[in-house]
């Protein structure tokens, strides 16, 4: 499939299916973070796979934002948490990049992620006895979709190319509808 198909198919699912996540298939998943880019290649990133109920239902207690939880993170065959050690400033953005690698990655393979930001990071760190060392920028649930996921509304890319400075743009709005789009979204679970 061409990237840029393959970026636009990609989609935050939260609705999995029971079965098991292959090895090879999760092993194809984790291969495509370890080859994301870092700073100074130094390539932070640990990847703890959780597979176990009882792990999953912690995990799902121990996060959420605004009032809401992350249900999927109960009924996702496996739910990936990114570490990255804390060597540069820029760590956490580098295992950022390594988890887009494995959602872009799951997606060609036909199975669904969900990012998770929305956690008590030192409770979590606790829970999986995570070193102090390591920061927690999140965490992705995968396995196979239950049912279709349609896309949600993208801004023009009219509206947020620039070219050579920002001035002249003026004040846009028109971003808060889609917010309030996810967060009725999330509101429905």
């Amino acid at each position: 499939m061409p990237f840029l198909d393959l970026a636009r198919s990609r989609r935050s699912v939260r609705q999995y299916r029971p079965e098991a996540v292959p090895p090879e298939l999760l092993d194809q998943v984790l291969e495509a973070g370890r080859w994301a880019p870092s700073a100074v290649n130094t390539q932070p990133w640990e990847f703890l796979v959780v597979t176990d109920a009882e792990v999953k239902q912690k995990l799902y207690e121990l996060t959420g934002a605004m009032g809401l939880k992350w249900k999927h993170l109960l009924t996702a065959p496996v739910v990936i948490v990114i570490c990255g050690r804390k060597l540069t400033r820029w760590s956490r953005d580098d295992c950022i990049f390594a988890a887009q690698n494995m959602m872009l990655c799951a997606a060609d393979l036909g199975l669904a992620t969900c990012w998770i930001g929305g956690f008590n990071e030192e409770k979590v760190r606790r829970l999986l006895s995570i070193p102090e060392r390591f920061h927690l920028p999140g965490m992705m649930t995968l396995g196979y979709p239950e049912g279709e996921t349609k896309a949600p509304p993208r801004r023009p890319l009219a509206d947020m190319v620039h070219q050579n400075t920002y001035q002249g743009r003026g004040l846009d709005l028109s971003h808060l509808g889609r917010v309030w789009h996810i967060v009725k979204k999330l509101l429905r679970q």
